[in-house]
């Protein structure tokens, strides 16, 4: 019996991922089925991109990934990439926010969760609130769990019910994080610390982003104390006997990102790769499934796709209510802003960056000093010592910057044209007295911009509902394909990751079920 056929749409992490495992299961006993690879770009790695920027290979999406979660570090190992690893060679960052005077850089905090602070010690002694909000944060310690703000869920139900001891539990299917950060800590926490740092990931709105599904953690809190703070201090590992630097947070590699991409593409052996292909549609004529990609029909027995869920609502005009549910998920759209910047232009930075709150009305909602985080794209093209810039700087290599615009509920960079988009974020980091060197002529050498449409979903109060509601209606309507990706359970590559695997996991036991239904 020949080997059973899967076709995976979407050559990004999780795609990528997917094939990988299905090529390579975990379990050796597996059956290895022929795996398609298809994606309609004409590379691989969806939203890491690695290109070379003054000759310095410098990363266009993420630059970075979680070490405090298994899934992408348990891959390198696999991939035998885990030595080239490297991590930032700076911490810590600042919030770009407005005063009286214009805005201004006040560092973050110690003891933030997702921007959430754990501790009240350090947030008296912060500069980004006041004392009415540090004083509305302290009543974290004495307000009743009942304070949290009811929300009426996607399906109708209040997500807060009485618990057999009169305490209101916290049901956070439908609560947003703004819910819950505000209810607890005050709308001043929520504004100048959680919304800039948890926002960004996703260049999203507390206010009408899951809590389940985007910082699950302030739930399981909740569960430990009516305390937000105390919550999330009992959910911390205790501290290691100190043995020299803390553990790093984020890592990357000397090349970028890209070179987890290189090393997933280089390990899919056995299986087929078609790029420049996009997929019009979906269905299941008989007992395969049928991929049509306009110029072919792929027959396939699974298919996993690991597009956006907009894109993966177009190919699944067979699956109507599946399709409509898929439709439900928002995305935004950003940019990112490549920088080469005189060194003598702006102050030496001593942290990775900042963020930028929405009172400031910017495009720009984080700056990273990316050639402090990552040397490696300060360094000479030529690695000799001399200027890499090009610009008579003495051969004192420029300082990289990245700056990330656009929201969930701001698109205004999209109407801009490049030149202009240049020009408004310049303006508005110059603003601040770090970076005011950036209005003089001549002080940026070199910039690019990379734009990213319709690329980060946004996970509205109760998605993980309707990741449910999805799956189910899949499985209905087209038992087989599975969707899989940053729109579903997690952003980030190690989220993503595995996701892939899970998607994988999926495929191979709706095969072996297929495989034995056909059996004599």
């Amino acid at each position: 019996m020949a080997p059973q056929r899967v076709v995976v749409v979407g050559g990004g992490i999780s795609g990528l991922t997917a094939a990988y495992r299905l090529l390579h299961p975990a379990d050796p006993g597996t059956e290895i089925p022929r795996v398609v690879l298809i994606d309609s770009a004409e590379r691989l790695g969806g939203k890491i991109l690695t290109t070379l920027f003054e000759g310095r290979p410098v990363d266009e999406g993420a630059d970075a990934f979680l070490l405090r979660v298994p899934w992408a570090i348990e891959l390198c190992d696999e991939l035998g990439i885990s030595a080239e690893r490297i991590s930032p060679d700076v911490g810590g960052a600042s919030v770009a926010h407005s005063r009286k005077h214009g805005p201004q850089l006040t560092s973050l905090p110690d003891g933030l969760i997702g921007g959430v602070p754990t501790r009240l010690s350090p947030l008296l002694r912060s500069g980004l609130l006041d004392s009415a909000g540090k004083l509305r944060a302290a009543a974290d310690y004495v307000l009743p769990r009942r304070s949290t703000t009811r929300r009426r869920g996607s399906d109708g139900a209040d997500t807060l019910t009485e618990g057999v001891d009169g305490t209101a539990r916290v049901l956070p299917s439908a609560l947003s994080v703004g819910d819950i950060v505000r209810a607890r800590l005050g709308a001043a926490v929520a504004s100048q610390m959680v919304d800039p740092l948890l926002g960004s990931i996703s260049a999203g709105d507390t206010s009408r982003l899951d809590a389940a599904t985007s910082a699950p953690i302030l739930g399981q809190a909740l569960e430990r104390s009516h305390s937000l703070m105390r919550g999330l201090r009992r959910m911390q590992p205790a501290p290691a006997p100190a043995a020299g630097a803390p553990a790093p947070i984020f890592g990357s590699f000397q090349d970028g990102m890209g070179r987890l991409v290189r090393a997933l593409a280089e390990r899919l052996d056995g299986g087929v790769l078609r790029l420049a292909t996009p997929v019009e549609a979906i269905w299941r004529p008989g007992t395969r499934f049928a991929v049509d990609t306009g110029s072919e029909v792929l027959d396939a027995d699974a298919v996993i796709i690991a597009a956006p869920a907009h894109a993966a609502a177009q190919m699944l005009p067979a699956a109507p209510d599946a399709a409509a549910l898929l439709g439900l998920i928002d995305y935004a759209s950003v940019a990112v802003l490549t920088l080469s910047v005189r060194a003598d232009a702006i102050e030496t930075p001593q942290q990775a960056g900042f963020l930028v709150t929405r009172d400031t009305g910017w495009l720009a909602t984080a700056c990273s000093y990316g050639s402090a985080k990552w040397p490696n794209w300060a360094a000479s093209a030529s690695g000799d010592g001399n200027d890499a810039s090009g610009d008579g700087n003495g051969g004192t290599p420029n300082v990289v910057l990245r700056v990330s615009v656009g929201r969930d509920d701001d698109d205004r960079h999209t109407r801009l044209d490049d030149a202009e988009l240049l020009n408004t974020v310049l303006a508005e980091l110059s603003g601040l007295p770090p970076l005011r060197g950036l209005r003089e002529p001549g002080a940026v050498s070199a910039w690019r911009i990379s734009r990213w449409p319709q690329s980060l979903p946004q996970y509205r109060p109760g998605h993980g509902h309707l990741v449910e509601r999805i799956e189910k209606a899949l499985a209905r309507e087209l038992p087989g394909v599975f969707v899989t990706g940053a729109a579903y359970r997690g952003l980030g590559i190690p989220a993503c990751i595995r996701q892939g695997n899970e998607a994988a996991t999926k495929v191979t036991a709706h095969l072996a079920s297929t495989s034995a239904a056909l059996s004599p």
